[in-house]
């Protein structure tokens, strides 16, 4: 994702020098999901293109291209830079099964050697289809032979499942690597062990790419009770570490769509990896697996957790120091960014030093993630700066750190469009609602608009049926741009703050997203002391009661800052309501 900009760049400037091309027809499915035959040609050269380079089959190279974008043409629309990003990896794939093939053809006997031969020529002409019939034909003739035939089918079986992880058919993949771990004989624990792993991080790609839940438990399923029963800690530390860590990959993704379980079993899977991958044995995989962690800790404390903040920052901390700036640029300026992202989560809930470390964080990583070379990267970091800049500069009243926040947030936007990663975009719309608001809150007119813009915008992608919890972030930032809209006059749109923020509630309960929920509670209750102070009584005890259920979760213990300014607003809206007579 983080080279498509770059990808596309250079697909278009080949269309200046017109070469023949053996192009692949344009698929219907592809048609249908918007692409035209001239987009299409912009794929077709980059295609010829890796194939040079790579030096591989521009036929076999442009099949897997046709299948990739027939899988990856979804809802009626194909994301081609996607697309075009894969094609490098996908030549690279391409050489290592030749590779594999020409080794299987020597090991294997006369009829199973022939029709893998005919595999591989059908791969170069790019009969995918054939190719994979070949080789269902070379298992079968393998399949019925004493141990060492056995391995090799499931070897056949396996380079099988890569030529189907290749047009992202992940779960055909899948049965392959279940078929090779089956026929392996039961003395092959190793073998047996590594095709589970292939299998289940088949899956595991499955959920995350086509946005899946069941293929991710699936594969955390195979993980831990089918992986690891073939690695014991005993016997084999550094398999057993590996599926440890796996497992918690696994889990970190579900746990981040909403399961809370399954974010603390990731923390457990990641500490007990670390037993095992300690510093001395190897300094870099401990070093990503205390990232690894650190990442599902950040999620834990942003859904209220402070203890796990400060667990995250410290083994990204410690992440840092095995990973050199001089050794490891990219290791190292990864590891800022998560260390300014953990501290952030926690500057929020009132360390204001902890916003500045963030900042300081992001422009360490920033020097090396440039937008040339890194741009995705590039533009995340800036849109985590710009959150740090936004929450400081409210913190403080600084409206230049506000003004410095909206131009991070505009320059990520330059990168995450709307036409190639809708959900970035969206993401950073409602980031860039949530500034202007905090901008307009310095008199600025013209930046509440925009924030109600902004909002809304986010909002046309961001839809609660898709994505409860990113629509209840983007609601809820439009809700507080009306809230401040209608504090200065327009009462309609403070009756709309009410409705968006009442709505906001039903996804962040108090039970699923506590901090979340206060925080919605803290904005119903000034929209709703607003419309009281314009004579409507019934609006001032509810703003009361919001204010109160806020402070449930603000105390001043978690959240000192939240905690005054809650009490604060809940000391005058009872004043005002006492001066009535109720």
């Amino acid at each position: 994702m983080r080279r498509r900009l770059l990808a596309l760049a250079l697909a278009t400037a080949a269309l200046a020098t017109p070469v023949a091309v053996a192009a692949q027809a344009l698929p219907d499915e592809v048609r249908t999901a918007g692409v035209t035959v001239l987009a299409w040609n912009t794929v077709q050269m980059r295609v010829r293109r890796s194939a040079l380079e790579k030096h591989v089959s521009e036929k076999a190279l442009g099949a897997v291209c046709v299948k990739m974008g027939i899988n990856l043409a979804k809802g009626g629309h194909l994301d081609l830079p996607k697309l075009i990003g894969l094609i490098d990896s996908r030549a690279d794939e391409l050489n290592a099964l030749n590779q594999q093939l020409s080794l299987l053809e020597e090991q294997n006997s006369v009829a199973a050697a022939g029709l893998l031969k005919q595999a591989g020529a059908a791969i170069d002409a790019g009969d995918l289809d054939q190719a994979h019939g070949r080789l269902r034909q070379a298992q079968d003739a393998a399949n019925g032979a004493i141990e060492d035939d056995q391995r090799r089918a499931a070897e056949i079986d396996a380079t099988d499942g890569r030529v189907l992880e290749a047009q992202l058919d992940y779960l055909g993949a899948a049965a392959d690597y279940a078929e090779a771990s089956d026929i392996l004989p039961a003395s092959d624990t190793h073998d047996r062990w590594t095709y589970v792993v292939d299998r289940a991080l088949a899956l595991e790609k499955r959920g995350e790419l086509f946005d899946e839940p069941q293929p991710l438990h699936d594969a955390a399923g195979l993980y831990r009770d089918a992986a690891l029963p073939l690695a014991p800690r005993e016997t084999a530390p550094d398999d057993w570490a590996r599926t440890e860590i796996s497992l918690g990959n696994a889990l970190f993704v579900l746990g981040e769509r909403g399961d809370d379980q399954a974010l603390k079993d990731a923390i457990a899977a990641f500490r007990l990896a670390l037993e095992v991958r300690t510093r001395d044995s190897n300094p870099l995989g401990w070093a990503q697996t205390q990232s690894n962690l650190g990442a599902v800790l950040v999620v834990v404390g942003e859904r209220g957790d402070p203890q796990a903040l400060k667990d995250a920052i410290a083994a990204f901390r410690a992440a840092l120091e095995a990973r050199p700036r001089q050794s490891d640029a990219a290791g190292w300026a990864e590891s800022q960014n998560n260390l300014g992202t953990a501290l952030f989560a926690l500057g929020v809930r009132g360390d204001t030093q902890a916003l500045k470390d963030a900042i300081d964080a992001y422009h360490s990583a920033l020097e090396i993630f440039t937008r040339d070379r890194n741009p995705a990267a590039w533009a995340k970091t800036e849109d985590n700066l710009a959150n740090a800049l936004a929450n400081l500069g409210a913190r403080g009243g600084d409206e230049a750190q506000l003004k410095d926040a909206v131009a991070a947030y505009h320059a990520a936007l330059e990168v995450y469009t709307r036409e190639r990663n809708p959900a970035e975009w969206a993401r950073v719309q409602s980031n860039l609602g949530a500034a202007l608001h905090l901008l307009g809150a310095h008199g600025d007119a013209q930046a509440l608009k925009d924030a109600v813009a902004a909002s809304r915008a986010a909002l046309e992608v961001r839809t609660r049926a898709r994505d409860p919890v990113g629509w209840a972030a983007a609601e809820g930032n439009l809700a507080e741009a009306l809230a401040a809209l209608g504090a200065q006059g327009d009462q309609q749109a403070l009756k709309d703050a009410v409705a968006a923020f009442r709505a906001v509630l039903e996804v962040f309960t108090r039970e699923r997203s506590p901090a979340n929920w206060a925080e919605a509670q803290s904005g119903l209750g000034n929209a709703l002391e607003a419309l009281g102070e314009r004579g409507d009584d019934q609006a001032l005890k509810d703003a009361i009661l919001a204010y109160r259920n806020a402070l449930e979760i603000w105390t001043p213990a978690a959240y000192p800052a939240y905690a005054k300014q809650a009490s604060d607003n809940l000391a005058r809206a009872e004043a005002s309501l006492s001066k009535r007579g109720h």
